[in-house]
């Protein structure tokens, strides 16, 4: 085992492979889904790990990747050395790339919210999401410092694509400053500044992005 998560364990696969085996009870139809995100995901070029193929070990799913050696970049942000706003920067333009692409082979961030959020039988919210606009534009859905590996010669290495979706930039960007913000609001907010985004801008989705 090289590491756990809350929903996966990963392991060494041998011939620079990994394999990420979902929990006991995950759903199959959630790891079929990030199985179609990463093959997305990687056909457009982004710097992620190369999947290969879904299989099943000890009646458990699993996705076959591309093994990356590399560093978690909340570990290095995490250090006292370094400059934390040159890697937020870096974070940033890296997120910016994302957010230049668009794709129609995935889920809408709608659809998204209202199968996967965790409280997505409240009619308040399900109609409060309707009224968010639309958009294509290729989201993570779950883009933090943890989702991001840093490899020995310094390039950044993009992980986990269950929540990959479309839709409009700005809700991925709210998304990720809130994730930020619960480890500190100044790196939210300096987030925000490199990605050239005032805090009215993301508003509208910061009520709607907790709920995963």
């Amino acid at each position: 085992m090289l590491g756990k998560g809350n929903t996966a364990e990963v392991f060494d696969y041998g011939d620079g492979k990994v394999l990420k085996l979902f929990l006991s009870g995950y759903p199959k139809e959630y790891a079929m889904l990030e199985f179609k995100n990463a093959i997305e995901v990687f056909r457009l070029g982004l710097p992620v790990p190369k999947p290969y193929e879904m299989v099943v070990s000890k009646q458990r799913d699993g996705i076959v990747y591309e093994k990356i050696e590399g560093r978690i970049l909340a570990d290095i942000f995490n250090e006292d050395k370094g400059d934390k706003n040159i890697i937020l920067r870096d974070f940033a333009c890296l997120h910016r790339k994302w957010l230049n692409l668009h794709s129609g082979n995935v889920l809408s961030y709608k659809v998204f919210l209202k199968t996967v959020g965790k409280e997505a039988s409240d009619e308040s919210i399900l109609t409060g999401i309707d009224a968010l606009p639309d958009g294509d534009y290729l989201l993570h859905g779950d883009f933090h410092l943890e989702n991001i590996l840093i490899t020995p010669d310094t390039s950044p290495v993009v992980i986990d694509f269950m929540n990959v979706c479309r839709g409009p930039a700005l809700y991925d960007i709210a998304r990720t400053y809130f994730l930020l913000s619960r480890r500190d609001y100044s790196t939210a907010d300096l987030y925000l500044k490199e990605m050239g985004t005032e805090k009215e801008a993301i508003t509208p989705y910061l009520k709607f992005v907790p709920y995963l």
